[in-house]
């Protein structure tokens, strides 16, 4: 019989395209994927994998034997909620990532309701950023995954996940003075999220829109960094409505926000989504945590 792990090694690599992406998600090392993709090839007798250049490629039937691994897992997925469903008591572990501002405003409430409902259940949680969890999703570290798409960057679609739209966070630009007019944003310092995210590029491209090259002073991955620096008059910041409008701290908006060009403002916004591999929410503890999540995250 073949060996799932393997298989599902393989379908990974046809999805990312490289033996370097497959190891970040799996967290080993590129040489271990390596090994066990020549292990798969020795078990089927036949070539799985081809180089081209510096790529490693599926063969025809590399891409046949991937697209069976999608099938073998979501019946494991299915398999395995139907053992859960047939418990009396919702048990187990279900594991949840997120990044920073979604925790901040709601995984307590959500830990709370599932201990409440659910005490037999274990919730793990993870703090990663939206690219980080999707990986973690994909290689089954993580049970829940919650991302966020800004606007005019719209995400992949995988077709191994199901995506839950929970709600729509509106972004407002503050300065840490009074500004007359846009162009004069250029001068001012501005904090960003780290370099290379999504959301970094999406606050640079929004700038360049409305016609000005922002000066990126600093960088941090915590937006209540970046409220403090608007605050004490530092640092000019995009602050998304999550990092205020929560009950647990909530903390108070700046005074100068900025005001763009219609054709910006409109688009000031990200959608934050939960992802569940396909099949995965079906699992009662898995299906709970959902559900809790959708209703505290609710309007």
């Amino acid at each position: 019989m073949l060996n799932v792990h393997r298989l599902i090694l393989l379908r990974e690599l046809d999805s990312r395209g490289s033996l370097a992406s497959v190891a970040r998600a799996h967290e080993i090392s590129p040489a271990a994927v390596s090994q066990q993709l020549a292990l798969l090839e020795k078990e089927v007798g036949i070539n799985l994998t081809e180089r081209v250049g510096r790529r490693m490629l599926l063969t025809p039937m590399g891409k046949k034997l991937a697209r069976r691994a999608d099938q073998v897992v979501g019946v494991l997925e299915s398999a395995e909620a139907e053992v859960d469903a047939a418990r009396s008591e919702v048990h187990g572990t279900v594991r949840l990532a997120s990044f920073g501002s979604f925790a901040v405003s709601y995984f307590a409430e959500i830990l709370h309701r599932m201990k409440s409902s659910y005490p037999e259940v274990t919730v793990e949680f993870a703090l990663l950023e939206p690219a980080a969890a999707i990986s973690s999703l994909i290689g089954r570290r993580i049970d829940v995954a919650i991302t966020d798409e800004f606007s005019g960057r719209p995400q992949p679609v995988d077709t191994e996940m199901n995506s839950f739209h929970l709600f729509r966070d509106y972004i407002v630009a503050y300065a840490p003075w009074p500004v007359a007019t846009v162009q004069e944003l250029a001068e001012v310092p501005w904090v960003f999220e780290t370099g290379g995210t999504t959301a970094a590029e999406w606050a640079l491209s929004t700038c360049r829109r409305a016609g000005f090259e922002p000066r990126v002073s600093y960088e941090s991955s915590d937006l209540r960094f970046h409220h403090d620096l608007v605050q004490a008059g530092m640092a000019a910041a995009f602050l998304p409505d999550m990092v205020f409008d929560n009950g647990i701290n909530p903390i108070a908006r700046p005074s100068h926000a900025i005001e763009w060009p219609a054709e910006v403002s409109s688009q000031l916004y990200r959608d934050v989504h939960a992802l569940t591999r396909r099949g995965a929410q079906l699992r009662p503890a898995t299906k709970a945590l959902l559900d809790y999540t959708i209703q505290v995250t609710a309007p």
